[in-house]
């Protein structure tokens, strides 16, 4: 997702395998390391990074209503080859037409071709494309309804903090209708939450910083924590 500088080198220690093993940590013990990748990541060798020890993938798909990231059917193919869990996500490019977020949303699924056996798909919030915060709201409710008409499963949500707050209001809405949440929040012991720890639910996934470093992958790769140790109910089949 976003590119950056932040490096959180003891996080980054629970995805470094076969160079140094992982010190075993509390941290370690109650959640589960993955990463997020798109073609800035270039061709990735999945059979490495599983050896690292990174349980969960999540790819960029698509961004607003015509852009297919060029390496996602690759990393989706290879990873369901090496038994990865594996989702996609979508990066929004809200605007003001009214059927923006319809497009957009029909432009994911089409692109994501996301089965039963994945995680549950992501609506990446970063932009706000012009829109106040009553018109971004209604937006992203659009898209998450219409994918979650299509595949059967709400969404989860990617942000910040800080966008929740000064951008969507930091409305608990979501949160009290079943939404999951991904928080991107970089180099800190523990997330700063929105809309009230996620009315008390709490992150799903935490994106821990854009700035890891895992085998398989050349160069910076963001690291993610998934919050438990199964990670068996965030499988689209299991949520229908």
């Amino acid at each position: 997702m976003r590119r950056g500088v932040v490096l959180v080198m003891v996080l980054a220690a629970l995805l470094v395998g076969s160079a140094a093993p992982p010190v075993p940590t509390a941290a370690a013990e109650r959640h589960l390391p993955g990463i997020d990748v798109s073609h800035w990541q270039g061709r990735i060798r999945w059979a490495d990074v599983k050896r690292d020890g990174v349980r969960f993938a999540i790819a960029k798909a698509t961004e607003g209503r015509s852009f297919v990231d060029g390496q996602y059917a690759r990393n989706r193919r290879l990873t369901g080859r090496h038994g990865l869990p594996f989702t996609a996500y979508h990066f929004a490019r809200p605007d003001r037409g009214s059927v923006d977020a319809v497009l957009e949303a029909d432009h994911f699924v089409r692109t994501a071709d996301l089965r039963g056996r994945h995680l549950v798909p992501v609506l990446d919030l970063e932009v706000h494309g012009g829109l106040g915060k009553r018109a971004l709201i209604r937006w992203t409710k659009q898209w998450l309804r219409r994918v979650e008409a299509r595949l059967g499963v709400k969404p989860m949500i990617y942000t910040s903090p800080s966008f929740w707050r000064d951008r969507m209001g930091n409305t608990s809405w979501f949160a009290n209708n079943g939404y999951d949440l991904w928080i991107a929040h970089w180099g800190v012991e523990s997330p700063r939450m929105p809309a009230a720890n996620w009315s008390s639910a709490g992150w799903t996934l935490w994106q821990t910083t854009d700035c890891g470093t895992v085998a398989g992958i050349a160069g910076c790769v963001d690291l993610d924590l998934f919050n438990g140790t199964d990670i068996e109910p965030l499988r689209i089949r299991s949520r229908r």
